[in-house]
Protein backbone atom coordinates (compact mmCIF):
# COMPACT_ATOMS: atom_id res chain seq x y z
CA UNK A 1 0.00 0.00 0.00
CA UNK A 2 1.36 3.38 -1.01
CA UNK A 3 0.16 6.55 0.68
CA UNK A 4 0.68 10.30 0.78
CA UNK A 5 -0.39 12.64 3.57
CA UNK A 6 -0.42 16.38 4.14
CA UNK A 7 -1.17 17.65 7.64
CA UNK A 8 -0.72 20.67 9.88
CA UNK A 9 0.45 20.91 13.46
CA UNK A 10 0.06 23.69 16.01
CA UNK A 11 1.63 24.35 19.41
CA UNK A 12 0.47 27.15 21.69
CA UNK A 13 2.72 29.91 22.98
CA UNK A 14 3.09 30.87 26.61
CA UNK A 15 4.98 32.62 29.37
CA UNK A 16 8.59 31.96 30.33
CA UNK A 17 7.77 32.73 33.95
CA UNK A 18 10.56 35.25 34.46
CA UNK A 19 10.64 38.76 35.89
CA UNK A 20 10.96 41.75 33.56
CA UNK A 21 14.16 43.72 33.98
CA UNK A 22 13.82 47.14 35.62
CA UNK A 23 15.06 50.20 33.77
CA UNK A 24 17.75 51.10 34.58
CA UNK A 25 19.27 47.85 35.82
CA UNK A 26 20.49 47.87 39.43
CA UNK A 27 24.14 47.04 40.06
CA UNK A 28 23.40 43.59 41.49
CA UNK A 29 20.58 42.38 39.27
CA UNK A 30 20.89 38.55 39.20
CA UNK A 31 18.52 37.49 36.44
CA UNK A 32 15.63 38.96 34.45
CA UNK A 33 14.26 39.28 30.94
CA UNK A 34 13.44 42.06 28.51
CA UNK A 35 9.87 42.56 27.32
CA UNK A 36 10.59 40.26 24.36
CA UNK A 37 11.77 37.47 26.68
CA UNK A 38 8.62 37.25 28.81
CA UNK A 39 6.43 35.48 26.25
CA UNK A 40 6.98 33.17 23.29
CA UNK A 41 4.66 32.85 20.30
CA UNK A 42 2.82 29.80 18.94
CA UNK A 43 4.56 27.75 16.28
CA UNK A 44 3.04 25.62 13.55
CA UNK A 45 4.14 23.03 11.03
CA UNK A 46 3.05 21.83 7.61
CA UNK A 47 3.92 18.15 7.21
CA UNK A 48 4.31 16.11 4.03
CA UNK A 49 4.85 12.35 4.00
CA UNK A 50 5.11 9.81 1.20
CA UNK A 51 5.56 6.11 1.91
CA UNK A 52 4.49 2.53 1.50
CA UNK A 53 3.67 -0.52 3.63
CA UNK A 54 4.27 -4.04 2.35
CA UNK A 55 4.20 -7.71 3.34
CA UNK A 56 6.17 -10.53 1.72
CA UNK A 57 6.49 -14.33 1.85
CA UNK A 58 2.95 -14.97 3.17
CA UNK A 59 3.19 -12.26 5.86
CA UNK A 60 6.50 -13.51 7.21
CA UNK A 61 8.24 -10.23 6.32
CA UNK A 62 6.83 -6.72 6.79
CA UNK A 63 8.72 -3.78 5.28
CA UNK A 64 7.63 -0.15 5.53
CA UNK A 65 9.36 3.05 4.43
CA UNK A 66 8.54 6.74 4.25
CA UNK A 67 10.12 10.07 3.38
CA UNK A 68 8.94 13.22 5.13
CA UNK A 69 9.33 16.98 5.03
CA UNK A 70 8.22 19.33 7.82
CA UNK A 71 8.10 23.11 7.29
CA UNK A 72 8.18 24.90 10.65
CA UNK A 73 7.16 28.53 11.26
CA UNK A 74 8.14 30.50 14.40
CA UNK A 75 9.99 27.43 15.70
CA UNK A 76 10.12 27.22 19.50
CA UNK A 77 13.70 26.51 20.60
CA UNK A 78 15.77 26.90 23.76
CA UNK A 79 17.28 30.33 24.39
CA UNK A 80 18.64 32.41 27.28
CA UNK A 81 18.21 35.90 28.67
CA UNK A 82 20.90 38.56 28.38
CA UNK A 83 20.82 39.25 32.11
CA UNK A 84 21.62 36.20 34.20
CA UNK A 85 21.55 33.72 31.30
CA UNK A 86 18.19 32.35 32.44
CA UNK A 87 16.90 29.50 30.22
CA UNK A 88 13.82 30.49 28.23
CA UNK A 89 11.86 29.37 25.19
CA UNK A 90 12.39 31.58 22.13
CA UNK A 91 11.02 31.73 18.60
CA UNK A 92 13.66 31.16 15.94
CA UNK A 93 11.83 32.01 12.74
CA UNK A 94 11.44 29.29 10.12
CA UNK A 95 12.98 25.81 10.17
CA UNK A 96 12.75 22.55 8.31
CA UNK A 97 13.08 18.87 9.13
CA UNK A 98 13.31 16.21 6.46
CA UNK A 99 14.38 12.62 6.34
CA UNK A 100 13.48 8.99 5.90
CA UNK A 101 12.09 6.25 8.16
CA UNK A 102 12.37 2.50 7.59
CA UNK A 103 10.89 -0.32 9.67
CA UNK A 104 10.74 -4.08 9.22
CA UNK A 105 9.54 -7.17 11.05
CA UNK A 106 10.38 -10.75 10.14
CA UNK A 107 9.22 -14.16 11.36
CA UNK A 108 12.55 -15.97 11.25
CA UNK A 109 11.19 -19.34 12.49
CA UNK A 110 8.26 -20.72 14.44
CA UNK A 111 9.88 -19.46 17.64
CA UNK A 112 11.93 -16.42 16.62
CA UNK A 113 10.76 -12.97 15.48
CA UNK A 114 12.97 -9.98 14.71
CA UNK A 115 12.33 -6.30 14.06
CA UNK A 116 14.48 -3.34 13.07
CA UNK A 117 13.95 0.39 12.49
CA UNK A 118 16.09 3.21 11.17
CA UNK A 119 15.46 6.94 10.82
CA UNK A 120 17.53 9.76 9.37
CA UNK A 121 16.50 13.33 10.15
CA UNK A 122 18.06 16.61 9.02
CA UNK A 123 16.64 19.48 11.10
CA UNK A 124 17.90 23.03 10.59
CA UNK A 125 16.96 26.70 10.44
CA UNK A 126 15.81 28.03 7.09
CA UNK A 127 16.11 31.72 8.05
CA UNK A 128 18.46 33.83 10.16
CA UNK A 129 17.60 34.33 13.84
CA UNK A 130 20.15 36.99 14.89
CA UNK A 131 18.50 37.85 18.23
CA UNK A 132 18.02 34.31 19.48
CA UNK A 133 20.67 34.54 22.21
CA UNK A 134 21.79 38.19 22.39
CA UNK A 135 19.86 41.41 21.93
CA UNK A 136 22.73 42.94 19.99
CA UNK A 137 22.42 40.27 17.30
CA UNK A 138 25.86 38.74 17.93
CA UNK A 139 26.30 34.97 17.70
CA UNK A 140 22.67 34.48 16.66
CA UNK A 141 21.21 31.64 14.65
CA UNK A 142 21.88 31.53 10.92
CA UNK A 143 20.16 29.91 7.97
CA UNK A 144 21.38 26.30 7.82
CA UNK A 145 22.18 25.95 11.53
CA UNK A 146 21.37 22.54 12.97
CA UNK A 147 18.51 22.42 15.49
CA UNK A 148 19.14 21.17 19.04
CA UNK A 149 17.85 17.94 20.58
CA UNK A 150 17.44 16.07 17.29
CA UNK A 151 19.67 13.08 16.49
CA UNK A 152 20.44 12.70 12.81
CA UNK A 153 20.50 8.90 13.02
CA UNK A 154 18.32 6.60 15.15
CA UNK A 155 18.28 2.81 15.07
CA UNK A 156 16.59 -0.05 16.92
CA UNK A 157 16.82 -3.83 16.74
CA UNK A 158 14.85 -6.43 18.64
CA UNK A 159 14.54 -10.21 18.94
CA UNK A 160 11.70 -12.22 20.48
CA UNK A 161 11.92 -15.94 21.23
CA UNK A 162 8.81 -17.93 22.29
CA UNK A 163 8.51 -21.55 23.35
CA UNK A 164 6.46 -23.76 25.66
CA UNK A 165 8.01 -24.89 28.95
CA UNK A 166 6.89 -26.61 32.16
CA UNK A 167 3.61 -28.22 31.08
CA UNK A 168 2.24 -25.70 28.57
CA UNK A 169 3.60 -22.54 30.15
CA UNK A 170 4.79 -19.92 27.67
CA UNK A 171 8.34 -18.54 27.81
CA UNK A 172 8.98 -15.18 26.10
CA UNK A 173 12.55 -13.90 25.85
CA UNK A 174 13.03 -10.39 24.47
CA UNK A 175 16.21 -8.49 23.63
CA UNK A 176 16.21 -4.96 22.25
CA UNK A 177 18.75 -2.26 21.52
CA UNK A 178 18.07 1.40 20.71
CA UNK A 179 20.81 3.73 19.50
CA UNK A 180 21.16 7.31 18.33
CA UNK A 181 23.88 9.61 17.05
CA UNK A 182 24.95 12.82 18.80
CA UNK A 183 22.72 15.81 19.53
CA UNK A 184 23.58 19.45 20.13
CA UNK A 185 22.24 21.53 23.01
CA UNK A 186 21.63 24.86 21.24
CA UNK A 187 20.97 26.03 17.70
CA UNK A 188 24.07 25.73 15.53
CA UNK A 189 26.30 24.92 18.53
CA UNK A 190 26.25 28.62 19.38
CA UNK A 191 26.25 30.49 22.68
CA UNK A 192 28.32 28.03 24.77
CA UNK A 193 26.50 25.00 23.40
CA UNK A 194 27.98 21.51 23.37
CA UNK A 195 27.59 18.19 21.60
CA UNK A 196 26.20 15.25 23.57
CA UNK A 197 27.69 11.99 22.22
CA UNK A 198 25.51 9.31 20.70
CA UNK A 199 24.83 6.09 22.59
CA UNK A 200 23.07 2.72 22.48
CA UNK A 201 21.13 1.01 25.26
CA UNK A 202 20.15 -2.67 25.52
CA UNK A 203 17.26 -4.25 27.43
CA UNK A 204 16.60 -7.93 28.14
CA UNK A 205 13.57 -9.67 29.62
CA UNK A 206 12.25 -13.20 30.15
CA UNK A 207 8.58 -13.91 30.96
CA UNK A 208 6.87 -17.15 31.96
CA UNK A 209 3.10 -17.00 31.72
CA UNK A 210 0.05 -19.21 32.20
CA UNK A 211 -3.67 -18.50 31.75
CA UNK A 212 -4.02 -16.05 34.64
CA UNK A 213 -0.50 -15.26 35.86
CA UNK A 214 2.86 -14.14 34.55
CA UNK A 215 6.33 -13.63 36.04
CA UNK A 216 8.83 -11.38 34.25
CA UNK A 217 12.52 -10.90 34.99
CA UNK A 218 14.05 -7.89 33.25
CA UNK A 219 17.36 -6.08 32.92
CA UNK A 220 17.29 -2.51 31.61
CA UNK A 221 20.55 -0.99 30.36
CA UNK A 222 22.02 -4.47 30.15
CA UNK A 223 25.65 -3.37 29.64
CA UNK A 224 25.47 -0.58 32.24
CA UNK A 225 26.09 2.16 29.68
CA UNK A 226 26.87 5.60 31.14
CA UNK A 227 25.76 8.45 28.93
CA UNK A 228 24.45 12.02 28.95
CA UNK A 229 20.81 12.45 27.96
CA UNK A 230 20.56 16.26 28.25
CA UNK A 231 22.26 19.28 29.81
CA UNK A 232 21.21 21.78 32.48
CA UNK A 233 22.12 25.38 31.57
CA UNK A 234 25.55 25.61 29.87
CA UNK A 235 29.23 25.74 30.68
CA UNK A 236 29.23 29.55 30.62
CA UNK A 237 27.89 29.20 34.18
CA UNK A 238 31.24 27.78 35.31
CA UNK A 239 33.10 30.40 37.32
CA UNK A 240 36.35 30.45 39.29
CA UNK A 241 36.89 31.37 42.91
CA UNK A 242 40.15 31.07 44.81
CA UNK A 243 41.66 29.04 41.97
CA UNK A 244 38.86 26.44 41.92
CA UNK A 245 36.10 26.05 39.36
CA UNK A 246 32.50 26.36 40.59
CA UNK A 247 29.90 24.78 38.31
CA UNK A 248 26.85 26.41 39.96
CA UNK A 249 23.76 25.53 37.90
CA UNK A 250 25.56 23.76 35.04
CA UNK A 251 25.48 19.99 34.78
CA UNK A 252 24.40 16.93 32.80
CA UNK A 253 21.44 14.63 33.16
CA UNK A 254 22.42 10.97 32.79
CA UNK A 255 20.59 7.75 32.00
CA UNK A 256 19.68 5.19 34.65
CA UNK A 257 22.36 2.58 35.38
CA UNK A 258 21.77 -1.13 34.92
CA UNK A 259 18.44 -1.99 36.57
CA UNK A 260 17.27 -5.49 37.44
CA UNK A 261 13.68 -6.23 38.39
CA UNK A 262 10.98 -8.86 38.81
CA UNK A 263 7.30 -8.31 37.95
CA UNK A 264 4.29 -10.43 38.90
CA UNK A 265 0.92 -10.25 37.15
CA UNK A 266 -2.29 -12.03 38.12
CA UNK A 267 -5.72 -11.68 36.53
CA UNK A 268 -8.55 -11.86 39.06
CA UNK A 269 -12.04 -12.93 38.10
CA UNK A 270 -14.71 -10.38 39.09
Amino acid sequence: MAYATVSEGFRIGGSNGITQCPDPLPDKQTGCGTADDLLYSPDKTTNYELGFKSTWFKNKLHFNAAVFNVDWDDAQVAGVTDVGQLPITSNAGSANAQGVEISSRAIVSDNLTAYATYAYTQAELTSDAPYLFNKDGSDGGQDGDRLPGSAENQFSLGLNYQTEVMNNKMLDVNYGITAQSDVITKVGLRNSAETLPGYGLSNLSAKISADVWAVTFYVNNLFDKYTYTSVRRDNADITSANGAQIQRNYGHFINRPRTLGLKFNYQFEL
